[in-house]
């Protein structure tokens, strides 16, 4: 099963729209009695509409990566992906697979940058997803700007590959964890991905469209 989610142009991220809203009300209020209040809110409505942007993607094959960014670590033997989120990317998560989520464990953490290793003890999103080649695990985190992860899934859920998953606000890391012996990574350190668009790892025994 796959999420061709392909539209023209983009939409606000759920989790994202009432900041867009808020500040457009804002803009709007504060025209009347202060123009340079009304264009700094204008152009908070731009920059938050950039930053919550979520734009259709075409479902690359493979196992497809679940956030935009850099991929900043790969560790072939753990069956590990993690990459980083800057403030220009897309913050909207996605499913590298298809299957269905095991469970959900939200903990609560530090918020150190997202690039950095102490990042490990911030605030996180466990998804554990249940596929036809064993557990694939994604990992969302907070970062220094980020202070929210806002979740569209609950367990129990069956997610078609490339299925949203929620919203990270801001800059943030997600890592993704495959079973080592079912897959091979295929990006490296370094790389740029898309959510849902760029294959990560391809699967050894099983085919997958």
């Amino acid at each position: 099963m796959m999420a061709p989610d392909v539209r023209v142009g983009c939409v606000i991220a759920k989790g994202g729209r009432a900041f867009v809203g808020l500040s457009a009300l804002a803009a709007g209020v504060s025209l009347p009695f202060s123009l340079v209040a009304s264009i700094a809110f204008a152009g908070l409505v731009v920059f938050l509409t950039i930053v919550f942007r979520d734009p259709g993607r075409r479902i690359g094959k493979g196992i497809v990566s679940p956030a935009d960014g850099t991929v900043r670590d790969v560790d072939h033997g753990r069956g590990m992906v993690s990459i980083y989120l800057a403030l220009r990317n897309v913050h909207v998560t996605r499913s590298p697979a298809e299957g269905k989520v095991a469970r959900v464990k939200v903990s609560s953490g530090t918020h150190a940058p997202a690039f950095s290793g102490k990042s490990l003890g911030n605030e996180r999103a466990e998804l554990a997803l249940s596929s036809e080649i064993g557990e694939i695990t994604v990992v969302e985190m907070t970062g220094a700007i980020a202070r929210r992860i806002v979740l569209y899934v609950k367990a129990g859920e069956e997610l078609a590959k490339g299925q949203k998953l929620g919203l990270i606000r801001f800059g943030s890391r997600v890592d993704v964890f495959l079973p080592p012996s079912m897959t091979s990574i295929v990006v490296a350190k370094g790389a740029k991905v898309r959510a849902g668009t760029t294959t990560i790892a391809e699967v050894r025994d099983v085919h997958m469209e």
